[in-house]
């Protein structure tokens, strides 16, 4: 198993994270270009211009292609974790008129703890609810909840999911995530997350969870994994 190294861990949320990402996803551009379709590539590539994106663009392009693969089954969108609405906008790229729910304190993370190795900040990664709702306005049928996951969900407690992402960076937040979602996923719904190949408490919480039952945990090449429910 692979982890990032606490000297690494660092420097997340700084301008070094940012740099970084960028760096690696021009690489990563060479190979879509060559590859994907021109129109998505573009559309990954406007993400990362407009400064929104914490994903790398193998990372988005995933993103992107497992939420279209789910826009034709029953159930709703969600995605945990919005920060600056970049995978949000990926989402809605392929949703069609299906609902997406987007749950976010819009105040930063929440408290580490001790899965987490006690590395990220209160309050790291803050985005704001005004610029995800301006960044997101063309898009029709997309629901905002505020607040500490999943004390947000009161509203939509009887809703059903095809697919959702979940980037929280944490333990508790992550196995908030799955312990509120499994039970609401439809048989073929997709979980996905960030993270699971970089924090540790992501994969603490994946690994814990899933431990007793049926489905796997199928793990990237990138940071991410995603569950399949059966």
């Amino acid at each position: 198993m692979w982890l990032r190294s606490r000297r690494v861990q660092k420097f997340s949320g700084t301008f070094l994270e940012t740099i970084g990402l960028r760096t690696w996803s021009r690489l990563q551009f060479s190979a879509l270009h060559a590859r994907k379709e021109p129109e998505i590539v573009k559309l990954i590539w406007q993400l990362h211009k407009d400064r929104r994106s914490l994903l790398t663009a193998f990372e988005a392009f995933l993103v992107y292609s497992v939420a279209r693969t789910q826009a034709e089954k029953e159930g709703a969108f969600a995605e945990v974790g919005v920060y600056k609405g970049a995978s949000a906008k990926l989402i809605c790229e392929v949703k069609g008129d299906k609902p997406l729910h987007l749950f976010d304190t819009f105040e930063g993370l929440p408290r580490a703890t001790e899965p987490d190795g006690h590395i990220h900040r209160l309050g790291q990664y803050k985005g704001s609810l005004e610029s995800v709702q301006e960044y997101l306005k063309e898009y029709n049928n997309v629901h905002y909840h505020k607040g500490l996951f999943p004390d947000s969900t009161k509203s939509v407690e009887d809703t059903i999911y095809a697919f959702v992402h979940f980037d929280v960076d944490l333990y508790e937040s992550t196995k908030a995530c799955l312990e509120y979602f499994y039970p609401r996923m439809i048989a073929g719904s997709v979980m996905m997350s960030h993270d699971y190949d970089w924090g540790a408490g992501v994969r603490k919480a994946f690994d814990e969870f899933f431990a007793d039952k049926p489905e796997g945990i199928i793990e990237q090449p990138t940071t991410q994994c995603m569950v399949v429910k059966l």
